[in-house]
């Protein structure tokens, strides 16, 4: 049986091939209309983007894929230090931006003693309050101590945030951390379906 010698696809390639060499053509002659210089002769047109695909094969994955929407929001960590004696201050600004009122609860872990005020703040449309978390280094402290604990802010959303002292030479040390606790409304691309993204007090036991 004769084997046929047509190409499956005709003179497509080759059109598709004279298609590529006129633009680049075109985009030599604006370039040299532009500028007032000789544009770069490219005897064959592939070569970019040959070099292309193989600098797009070897790079990282630029897409960031942020927690599943049932983990807390991490507000990252604050070391505090501070000498015997002294106090350690964090001060938590948060921001109710949503266009209802919120209530917005305070909560330590992993330190007994530590002053939280007020623990619950009352936050109206927009609104923004303070909570002011204490803990005192008493005197027969040895340097080097270190104390840890993990401070919950729960609103619309729920953030974390690691919270160390360490016991040095220093005196009293203070630090502020803004919050801004906002309802996410909108649908992306890493959702997975059964994320549903209002406030925690109306989420589903799906949800976690």
């Amino acid at each position: 049986m004769a084997v046929s010698s047509e190409r499956p696809l005709g003179d497509v390639p080759d059109a598709l091939m004279g298609l590529v060499k006129a633009q680049v053509k075109w985009g030599q002659e604006w370039f040299e209309a532009v500028t007032g210089m000789q544009a770069p002769v490219l005897d064959n047109p592939w070569a970019g983007w040959e070099e292309a695909w193989k600098k797009a094969a070897n790079a990282k994955p630029v897409c960031h894929v942020p927690p599943p929407c049932w983990m807390p929001r991490q507000l990252g960590e604050c070391t505090s230090y501070v000498g015997r004696c002294s106090t350690a201050t964090l001060r938590i600004v948060v921001t109710n931006c949503d266009r209802v009122g919120r209530t917005v609860r305070v909560r330590t872990e992993g330190v007994e003693g530590m002053e939280v005020d007020p623990p619950t703040l009352e936050l109206g449309p927009m609104h923004r309050g303070t909570v002011v978390l204490r803990i005192k280094v008493p005197e027969e402290a040895e340097p080097g101590t270190r104390h840890e604990a993990l401070v919950w802010v729960e609103g619309c959303n729920q953030h974390v945030l690691r919270w160390t002292v360490k016991v040095g030479e220093g005196m009293d040390s203070c630090h502020e951390i803004r919050v801004d606790d906002c309802p996410d409304y909108r649908h992306h691309w890493y959702d997975h379906f059964y994320c549903v993204r209002p406030c925690m007090n109306r989420r589903t036991a799906t949800n976690g």
